[in-house]
């Protein structure tokens, strides 16, 4: 299948995602791209074959299509537009990201007890004090994506990661401020309704990693 069919067939559940809240099935999609659900079905198998999107196990129903987790999770997104879940820190803001809109945030401090609320607001992060841990470097993210994602927390303090690494027996990653994080998730998501959206090679992610200051061995993906 033409790489630029996958390609369509991600923006469209992009953009289904955005406006409804949840993922499109197989017939909703062939009916948007005017085919037949057996392409609809082979393009999404070579998207998550691709790293594109996530599959339910067996199944052709997406469970997560980033940013946008279509699960329940500890990070929901809210806008003047719509209400999302996201994945993790990065995500959440991906979403805001794609809104191009005010967003809030509700989370936990480092994943635990205690809610956090994060503002975006004129396209900048209100609390910008907070850290981002990232604990898997990139070239693993897709080992398990899942679990990748759900570490990728909020912390107040870098004492807190160091406590929080410990308790939970946790190597230590990456300490990320958030604001960066914001300028990571606007240039990785900022296209994800656009016609030319397509699939980043692992050259153009790392470059993205550069252009926003995340350099190293951690962010390596070649």
């Amino acid at each position: 299948m033409k790489q630029e069919f996958q390609d369509q067939v991600r923006v469209q559940i992009n953009r289904y995602i955005m406006e409804k809240g949840f993922a499109p099935s197989t017939s909703t999609l062939a009916l948007l791209l005017n085919t037949v659900e057996d392409e609809i079905k082979s393009g999404l198998q070579q998207l998550a074959d691709n790293h594109a999107i996530v599959l339910h196990p067996n199944s052709f129903k997406i469970w997560v299509a980033h940013p946008f987790a279509l699960f329940p999770t500890l990070f929901w997104v809210e806008s003047g537009t719509g209400k999302w879940w996201g994945n993790c820190v990065w995500c959440s803001l991906g979403i805001a990201a794609i809104a191009k809109a005010d967003c809030s945030i509700f989370t936990k401090l480092s994943g635990e007890k205690h809610p956090m609320r994060i503002d975006v607001k004129n396209g900048s992060v209100l609390q910008n004090d907070l850290l981002v841990h990232f604990a898997i470097p990139a070239k693993q993210i897709w080992d398990n994506v899942i679990y990748t994602c759900s570490n990728m927390l909020a912390f107040e303090t870098e004492a807190q990661i160091d406590d929080w690494c410990e308790r939970h027996d946790v190597r230590k990653g990456e300490v990320v401020p958030i604001n960066q994080v914001w300028e990571l998730a606007r240039h990785w998501y900022g296209n994800y309704l656009e016609d030319t959206w397509t699939r980043k090679t692992a050259e153009y992610a790392e470059s993205i990693f550069g252009k926003v200051g995340l350099s190293g061995e951690f962010w390596k993906l070649t």
